[in-house]
């Protein structure tokens, strides 16, 4: 008998359910948590794995004040479902009893007649399947303001204010890297992606879009800042693609103001090398009496996969990339940058850390993760001397395999292209 059909059907002699081992409750806890990989050789991996894309647990979407009733749920369509799941789950994690309790009590008041089509249809229709972005961008406006911590989180189509909108990631665990099983199905992995290991990352905050280009005006406009590419007409990297091998050339009057392609103040600022974005945080610094900063490579990953240990945030396949990110895609809707909150976000109601511009990090570059920090803290021993950083997430040229949450490459602080742009970070302090 498989763990589910242990937990949900009773003996015909006894009400109680089949419990699990605790054993296979640890491990079903960490599939389900993003903790470790599942095996495809083990049947609680891959049932854990369903439950933890799908399943909705009656008690964590209370706690979030979103519990439809059975009615509700019987009538749901399978994205909505996922959408109250995704929101929901953050709650898992928030939790210190077991699995094993939270599911007996959501087993107490809804049995498995009682569960609704769309869970049901969810969970045995697998863990690669795509949503309808209508359906759950219905339902993420009706939860964009649901946060059990207090963060505001804007929905698509939310101007942007004047600082960058801050969200609250909860630590935990994660393993951080290649994932063998998951990143291999769409093109495999980078040699600078190895060797995949267990992080522990402490909470943080992390800014829930990149740094636009009217947040970065408002600094430039305050302080009269130019950026490298604006001084002595350095300029910006931009790929030729009418030229033979389409080669990566700089254009002196390309920067943030000319990226060399349309823009307005709700796009994701790009030309900025890794001390532009120090000089934006330094000024938000002040303005706010608060310690921003660029987040570590972890905290990064941490934060992209949202809690996944698939190759994208959304699953290990790409057939609905469009719907998620701002890639090489056809089919997404933009030739350069998107405006920032443009597509389906992750189960942190971050956007874009998929596509989009690459983002600036703390840590300078290594070649692989031998050595890594385990805590999630920057990387910023044996460098080297390096004046080499590290990006992540790839860009709006991206194909699909350089749209996975363990992509990464390296250029030199000074480094700007229409490609290049960060987002923020900032320690969490309990309010």
């Amino acid at each position: 008998m498989s763990i589910v059909e242990g937990i949900l059907m009773s003996d015909k002699k006894s009400s109680e359910p089949q419990f699990i081992s605790a054993k296979d409750s640890e491990e079903w806890t960490q599939v389900l948590h993003g903790e470790i990989t599942p095996s495809d050789a083990s049947d609680v991996h891959k049932e854990a794995a369903r439950v933890r894309q799908y399943l909705i647990f009656r008690e964590e979407s209370k706690a979030l004040e979103n519990l439809p009733d059975v009615d509700v749920l019987n009538t749901m369509t399978p994205s909505e479902a996922q959408v109250i799941y995704q929101n929901a789950s953050r709650e898992i994690r928030r939790r210190g009893d077991t699995l094993l309790m939270r599911l007996r009590d959501w087993l107490g008041t809804i049995v498995i007649g009682g569960l609704s089509a769309a869970v049901v249809f969810l969970w045995l229709r697998g863990p690669n399947a795509d949503l309808p972005s209508q359906d759950t961008q219905r339902l993420s406006n009706k939860l964009a303001r649901l946060n059990a911590d207090g963060y505001r989180v804007l929905g698509i189509g939310d101007k942007p204010p004047k600082y960058p909108n801050m969200l609250l990631i909860e630590g935990g665990r994660m393993v951080m890297g290649c994932a063998s099983g998951w990143d291999s199905e769409v093109g495999g992995c980078r040699h600078s992606e190895y060797p995949s290991h267990n992080v522990d990352v402490k909470s943080f905050e992390i800014s829930q879009h990149e740094v636009t280009v009217g947040q970065f005006k408002a600094f430039v406009n305050a302080t009269q800042y130019k950026t490298y590419a604006e001084i002595g007409a350095r300029g910006c990297t931009y790929q030729d693609k009418t030229k033979p091998g389409e080669p990566f050339l700089i254009k002196p009057e390309y920067n943030w103001r000319n990226p060399g392609f349309a823009q307005d103040d709700t796009h994701p600022v790009t030309c900025i090398s890794w001390h532009d974005a120090q000089a934006y945080i330094a000024w938000l610094n002040k303005e706010t009496q608060r310690q921003y900063r660029l987040p570590s490579e972890a905290e990064w990953e941490f934060a992209a996969r949202g809690g996944q240990a698939t190759a994208f945030y959304w699953g290990s396949s790409a057939v609905s990339i469009h719907e998620y990110a701002n890639t090489a895609s056809e089919q997404d809707g933009w030739s350069y940058t998107a405006p920032v909150g443009n597509y389906i976000a992750n189960q942190y109601s971050l956007h874009d850390t998929a596509g989009n511009v690459w983002e600036w990090v703390q840590d300078c570059w290594h070649e692989t993760y031998d050595g890594a920090p385990k805590d999630g803290s920057s990387w910023e021993t044996d460098c080297h001397g390096s004046k080499t950083r590290t990006r992540r997430g790839g860009g709006w040229d991206a194909i699909d395999p350089g749209a996975r949450s363990a992509i990464r490459s390296k250029g030199s602080e000074y480094d700007r292209s229409n490609l290049y742009g960060f987002r923020i970070a900032h320690d969490y302090l309990q309010k």
